[in-house]
């Protein structure tokens, strides 16, 4: 043992002294790359529980992106298919059909039902394209939504007294259709050459749309038995998308402070990491949506139009990775005005003075600028309340820090130093005149007369005789 004590003490003198700090200082770097990849991964996962949330859980996006989906041309192909069935399944148009028909000619209603059907499927598109229809569609899926909402939420009137059921009522939409269709017409048409009395046929063919059940048109959308699941995902969706952003805030904000001497580098690796967060989040929705699209839709005639609802459907997750991108690129723009390069720096030496001497301005025309871009609204974010508060906040330390930067860096610095440095520059890089006969006449007459009057000083000075200055200016003169 007593061997031993001497080798660790040489051991510890040998060593290099930068080596001691230099494994803290590797696991600091790791620790900070670590968070930075964390982050980013989390980001992810929070843009998605954020549109989830915005999407399923909010009745006005809901409503919203359900209206765009009816006015898709391939979708209200695929709608209509649906509403004619279900207009045509309930055996109303074959009733009445066949209760206006002469008994001999009564097995004819099938057949006819089935023509009118297949009419219908052709005129049923442009009936859904109608504003009467739209507004039907976009009133059922709000009431839905709204009855699922609430469900979700706790429960209510809704939860006790039908067990919990969500219906999405398209009764309307197929009233709509069968009114809207003109059926009657062709039924006339159709049965003109089958009997005699065709004002008989009208008249019954005219109620196709008025008798429809009430059940018609009713799809299912939640069930008693699927409450509790349904509550316990619409809990857990609205807690990502609280805690996710939150958590991935917090540890690009904690990876940030601990770069201490490289903090805008770490600022700057921020905004470059939003910005992956977002393109990751746009080339997924590509790439994956129509994975999940193909794989689920075996029938290649329904596919293009599954792939448009996709498309409409996402568009809020579009804008909120759109978003996440701009702000990305601000934040890389903010660590760019912070750093080292010549635009940077003269950047900086221009605000200087304001930021100085005239700080609530600088304040004002930040606040302005956001002011406008609120007022545009160009991403989810600007609209609501808890994210402009942050934009506030964020842009008051900006400016802030900035002006102590600039404070330290150039002190002395005086407005209009900007526009003397340009102004100087270009004097610096400007080509002299041209040199021409002109000019060099002019520079000789210039070079004789201050000659001249250097030899007219010496003269009264008594330093040149009036002989000696007499020949001293012939000699001048003389000179071309």
């Amino acid at each position: 043992m007593m061997s031993d004590t001497p080798a660790v003490g040489a051991s510890g003198a040998d060593a290099d002294p930068g080596a001691a700090p230099a494994r803290p200082r590797r696991r600091h770097r790791l620790l900070i790359g670590a968070l930075f990849i964390l982050a980013t991964i989390l980001g992810i996962a929070a843009v998605e529980a954020v549109w989830v949330n915005r999407q399923a859980l909010n009745t006005d996006n809901w409503t919203s992106t359900s209206s765009k989906l009816l006015a898709n041309k391939e979708i209200q192909t695929a709608v209509a298919a649906y509403a004619v069935n279900q207009l045509f399944s309930s055996g109303v148009p074959q009733a009445e059909l066949k209760s206006v028909l002469p008994t001999k000619l009564q097995p004819l209603a099938g057949p006819v039902s089935s023509g009118l059907e297949q009419l219908a499927s052709q005129l049923a598109p442009r009936v859904l394209a109608t504003s009467q229809v739209q507004t039907a569609w976009r009133e059922a899926n709000r009431a839905a939504h709204a009855q699922l909402v609430k469900i979700i939420n706790g429960g209510g009137k809704l939860a006790s007294t039908k067990g919990g059921v969500v219906t999405l009522d398209l009764h309307a939409v197929v009233t709509q259709l069968a009114a809207s269709l003109g059926v009657e017409q062709q039924v006339s048409s159709a049965l003109a050459a089958l009997q005699a009395n065709a004002g008989k046929v009208k008249a019954g063919a005219a109620q196709l749309g008025v008798a429809l059940p009430a059940s018609s048109g009713q799809l299912v959308v939640l069930r008693s038995d699927q409450l509790g699941t349904a509550q316990d995902i619409g809990a857990d969706i609205k807690g990502f998308a609280l805690v996710l952003p939150l958590l991935t805030f917090v540890l690009f904000g904690l990876a940030v402070w601990l770069s201490r001497g490289r903090r805008r580098t770490a600022l700057r690796l921020t905004g470059w990491c939003f910005v992956g967060v977002g393109l990751f989040t746009l080339l997924n929705r590509r790439i994956a949506g129509n994975a999940v699209v193909d794989a689920l839709v075996k029938n290649a005639d329904y596919r293009s139009a599954a792939h448009q609802a996709w498309a409409i459907g996402s568009t809020l997750l579009y804008d909120i990775a759109t978003a996440v991108v701009v702000y990305g690129l601000v934040i890389v723009a903010a660590a760019w005005l912070a750093g080292h390069t010549r635009p940077a720096t003269a950047l900086r030496r221009a605000l200087a003075p304001t930021l100085r001497d005239r700080a609530a301005a600088a304040y004002i025309a930040v606040y302005i600028m956001l002011l406008l871009v609120i007022v545009w609204g160009p991403t989810p974010a600007t609209r609501q309340l808890p994210y402009i508060v942050g934009f506030i906040v964020l842009l008051g330390l900006g400016v802030h820090a900035l002006g102590r930067q600039t404070a330290r860096e150039f002190p002395d610095a005086q407005a209009g130093d900007p526009a003397r440095s340009a102004r100087a520059w270009y004097s610096d890089r400007r080509p002299p005149p041209p040199v021409t006969a002109t000019t060099i006449a002019a520079g000789r007459r210039g070079e004789r007369l201050a000659e001249l009057e250097r030899l007219a000083e010496l003269h009264d000075r008594g330093s040149l005789t009036d002989d000696e200055f007499a020949a001293q200016k012939a000699t001048v003169m003389s000179d071309s």
